[in-house]
């Protein structure tokens, strides 16, 4: 990354326009869309918006998540039909919709459902299963905690992959295989517990989602651009799409109990 914050590269693919980071790490989904070169492909895996407070498959955004994906889906406008891709949670199904919705596309999409995309393929034990191991050593931001730790530092064999080679097995196994069956640009809606290791992963940890540290997690409709040249040669810029990749947890608890951080 260069002084002035340009992404400009992350593997041995070609290069398109560059784009800027923000000071956590993060590109506009819209700047990358439009940086893109004519000969390139992109998959934005992105987590879903912003969900109702209970967790199940049958979960609903909420009305300010609908309206995040759709404000995000306007910046994305063009003629140019995408693919849409979820995990089948209903969450994940009306982001993408409603994305869709927000690009002005005549029809709802046809949602391709992947279920390698649900939220495990980094996790070795169910995600119920991780949270009472991340209790049992004592961490308060439960599982949370954990991947942040494991995200940036390795470590705990036992419950998750190792980051680097299961991201680029995801690459190779999820992403290249599927590549060719979708359109140019292709929006992926998944889960926190995939989007935020994959993040980390292709901006070779620079980005700023150290829950562990900083209480920084990631944020609603943030996550990957995976970006394949003519030759599936891969880059990888981190992208949001609402005004912050990241939520910063500390700072909401701060302002609800009237504190200020320190200069």
């Amino acid at each position: 990354m260069s002084s002035s914050g340009e992404i400009l590269s992350s593997t041995t693919a070609t290069i398109s326009a560059p784009v800027t980071l923000d000071e956590n790490g993060f590109a506009t989904v819209a700047d990358v869309y439009k940086s893109l070169a004519a000969d390139e492909k992109a998959v934005f895996i992105i987590r879903h918006s912003e969900r109702e407070d209970n967790v199940a498959i049958e979960t609903e955004l909420t009305a300010n998540g609908i309206k995040m994906a759709q404000d995000l889906g306007a910046t994305l406008k063009s003629d140019e039909e995408f693919s849409y891709i979820t995990s089948g949670f209903v969450r994940t199904n009306e982001t993408a919709n409603n994305i869709s919705k927000g690009r002005g596309e005549p029809s709802l999409p046809k949602l391709i459902t992947n279920y390698d995309i649900t939220g495990n393929w980094f996790l070795k034990i169910s995600a119920d299963s991780l949270a009472l191991y991340a209790t049992k050593l004592n961490m308060k931001g439960s599982s949370v905690e954990l991947m942040g730790h494991w995200a940036y530092e390795g470590g705990y064999p036992d419950a998750l992959y190792e980051l680097e080679p299961r991201a680029e097995e995801f690459m190779q196994k999820v992403i290249l295989k599927n590549l060719s069956k979708w359109k140019r640009v292709s929006i992926m809606v998944s889960h926190d517990i995939l989007v935020m290791p994959l993040a980390v992963f292709g901006s070779n940890k620079k980005v700023a989602l150290k829950y562990h540290e900083d209480y920084h997690w990631i944020n609603y409709i943030a996550g990957l651009a995976i970006i394949a040249d003519s030759q599936n040669n891969l880059r990888y810029v981190p992208v949001k799409g609402a005004e912050s990749g990241v939520i910063d947890y500390l700072a909401i608890y701060m302002n609800e109990h009237g504190m200020q951080k320190k200069k």
